[in-house]
């Protein structure tokens, strides 16, 4: 459970409305943990998982994690308690259901495309890929995709047992009245500057499927074309990848802590965004929340979300003239920063949790 991971942040979220909401006893079984959601009400506890110097290969590590959960099994009889149902969310604990006796909902974020992995790489994504839909996924008894793009991937076998629960995107809403301009005093940025930003993981060596150089190339023809526009990248990243993106001309606001985030989304004008796969995309709806329109490429489950500008994926050029186009257009700008808010109230956590919580009681019942 880690800052700056999607999962991590989902699986916050609808744990403690679980709790909080719903009245389940939520244990969240981790092997990392960095602090960040220690003060949920849900208990997050440690599961040891062997084998570190070969677990780089995803065979191994979904047998030393088996193994791992066949011990946390007999820990938990030790300590008296059996769950009711396990929610199985990210490799390699897809057979937890079945290691701990219990029925399993498995939670699908889909798998990235393996464009630009080395050759070992693509031999793990091809294993994650036969574990799921030929060892896990027709064992489970429900599966939840996070879009309909994900559950239209899989098997109808799968499908029949299979549920779309949307996202929230509410953790950061509402930011206070004085955020953004607190955050752009804070990068040297005024008023009269038009802010595009972007929020995702900055690593210079990330797979190409994110579009983060496309993203940094943009940005410079943008500021090029107009010179009030900047463009700020939010995420985590090592110094070396902050120095990159500030020699790409960009702004690098990396690692912020949750507290900061209201205000990076309040200060931002335009969120652009050039990947070409997503499961999902939280920080689109993130700014949809607080007003500010996407213009993103036309791939994964954008469509079931974004609510401004959808150009047909990879066409760069066109990417490149809706964004300075609403660069320019403030009042283009803010009706489809209003019609973006509007939507974005669909994707609620409490509404997330609501429906989680209805398919762990038909589990379950």
């Amino acid at each position: 459970m880690l800052l700056g991971y999607g999962v991590d942040l989902t699986l916050h979220e609808i744990a403690r409305r679980l709790v909080e909401a719903h009245g389940c006893r939520v244990d969240i079984w981790t092997p990392t943990s960095d602090k960040t959601y220690t003060a949920a009400p849900y208990d997050l506890r440690e599961l040891i998982v062997f084998g570190a110097p070969v677990n780089r290969a995803l065979p191994l590590l979904e047998l030393n994690a088996w193994r791992a959960l066949k011990r946390l099994r007999q820990r938990l009889a030790r300590e008296g308690l059996r769950y009711d149902v396990v929610i199985a969310a990210t490799h390699p604990y897809y057979g937890a259901g079945r290691a701990l006796g219990v029925p399993c909902v498995f939670f699908n974020f889909g798998n990235v495309p393996t464009a630009g992995f080395s050759w070992r790489g693509k031999l793990n994504w091809m294993w994650l890929d036969f574990s799921e839909r030929v060892l896990h996924k027709p064992q489970a008894a429900r599966v939840v995709s996070i879009s309909q793009f994900l559950h239209e991937q899989q098997s109808s076998r799968v499908r029949q047992r299979g549920t779309v629960i949307h996202l929230g995107g509410d953790h950061y809403y509402p930011a206070t009245a004085d955020a953004g301009q607190h955050f752009r005093e804070r990068y040297q940025l005024t008023s009269n500057d038009i802010l595009v930003g972007y929020c995702g993981r900055l690593h210079r060596d990330h797979p190409p499927y994110k579009g983060t150089r496309e993203i940094l190339a943009l940005g410079r023809r943008i500021t090029q074309a107009e010179p009030r526009a900047r463009l700020v990248l939010c995420g985590i990243g090592s110094p070396a990848d902050v120095e990159w993106i500030q020699s790409e001309g960009a702004i690098a606001a990396a690692n912020l802590p949750p507290s900061d985030m209201p205000g990076f989304y309040a200060a931002l004008d335009l969120y652009v965004c050039a990947s070409h796969w997503e499961g999902f995309n939280l920080p689109i709806v993130e700014a949809a929340w607080h007003g500010v329109p996407t213009v993103a490429y036309d791939a994964g489950a954008h469509r079931e979300h974004v609510t401004a500008v959808l150009v047909p994926d990879g066409h760069s050029e066109q990417l490149y003239t809706e964004t300075l186009h609403l660069v320019r257009d403030t009042a283009s700008r803010r009706k489809l920063g209003q019609q973006t808010q509007a939507k974005a109230q669909q994707f609620s956590w409490d509404r997330t949790a609501a429906a989680f919580a209805q398919v762990l009681r038909e589990v379950v019942h």
